[in-house]
């Protein structure tokens, strides 16, 4: 049997040495090809017993040319980049690495939050121009004062609340999926949407890509939001709507934002317009990455495809309750 990874170097710096240590145990035969196109993944990839992907869609027509492929899985916890209704339809499942990386997007969200909040990247870039200026830019506030909401409640967005109120942020979450018991355990209020933009002081959102939730913040919905509102990203790009980001930081509607995922990533270009007009800050969607959750990823996607090619049904079969499971 063959585990074939599509695109090795979507990804920088990952090290593959655990998942062919694992396979190789296994008796499975671990490929790695870089594969830039849909037809090079046709054509590489098609005797695959399990595809890995990183970033390359997957597409149906790929699946479409998948002989033997019993499983997709995707390195990460989202999995927007394979269409998993075509893979049902086919009988393939699609898994995921559902809980590698928890900590550390909790942390970077906070991370981002105490940026912006704090403007440590304006202090810094004007310390460096020569400019010793405690009050420059907007007047910051302090964090227990204000409320926190989430977009979204599942295990990030939960780790992020624990980690936050140890700065005694008020915090309120909108999640339609979850159980009104979930929030109380955790003494967090739920909230529908329009009463978390009216509410909300810094915005932090946790929902994955669906049709639902492209462009989920865009003119309207920040039309909703309080005047001097900060948003952080560390979910998905396309939710935000790039241009309308823009020109509400711009006005100052919104006071600043921190993205770790962008519309339009990656950018590669150093006049990119998010740079011109200050008050927002970018990381190159890193969230997700440290030395330990890299390694239990890696773990974790290799016993997955294992478990599923000797006909298991792991917890992580994120299609489980379309196929039957």
């Amino acid at each position: 049997m063959k585990a074939i990874l599509v695109d090795k170097n979507s990804a920088d710096g990952l090290n593959y040495d655990i998942q062919k240590r694992i396979f190789e145990e296994n008796g499975i035969e671990f490929i790695l090809y870089d594969c830039q196109t849909e037809d090079e993944i046709i054509e590489k990839c098609s005797d695959a017993d399990a595809l890995l992907v990183i970033y390359k869609k997957i597409t149906p027509r790929i699946m479409d040319n998948l002989k033997n492929c019993k499983v997709i899985l995707r390195y990460g916890i989202g999995y927007d980049v394979i269409d998993v209704d075509a893979a049902t339809e086919r009988g393939i499942k699609v898994c995921n690495s559902p809980t590698h990386c928890l900590d550390e997007v909790a942390t970077h969200t906070i991370a981002m939050i105490l940026a912006i909040e704090r403007k440590l990247i304006m202090y810094h870039e004007n310390v460096k121009n020569g400019e010793w200026l405690a009050n420059a830019g907007y007047k910051p506030h302090r964090l227990s004062s204000q409320t926190l909401g989430l977009i979204g409640f599942g295990n990030i967005a939960r780790r992020t609340a624990e980690f936050a109120k140890g700065f005694g942020f008020n915090i309120i979450a909108y999640d339609p999926y979850l159980k009104d018991d979930i929030f109380d355990s955790m003494n967090v209020k739920k909230v529908d949407l329009d009463e978390l933009y009216k509410t909300a002081d810094v915005i932090s959102i946790h929902t994955p890509l669906l049709d639902s939730t492209y462009h989920l913040i865009n003119k309207d919905s920040i039309s909703k939001m309080k005047d001097g509102v900060m948003i952080v990203n560390t979910s998905r790009g396309p939710i935000i709507c790039e241009k309308d980001i823009l020109e509400a930081v711009k006005s100052r509607k919104v006071k600043a934002a921190a993205l770790d995922v962008i519309e339009s990533e990656p950018i590669t270009i150093k006049n990119h317009p998010l740079y011109d007009i200050g008050n927002i800050i970018i990381s190159p969607h890193a969230a997700y990455n440290s030395v330990e959750a890299e390694e239990q990823m890696m773990e974790i996607l290799a016993t997955t495809a294992i478990k599923v090619l000797n006909g298991e049904n792991p917890k992580n079969i994120v299609n489980s309750k379309a196929l039957g499971l």
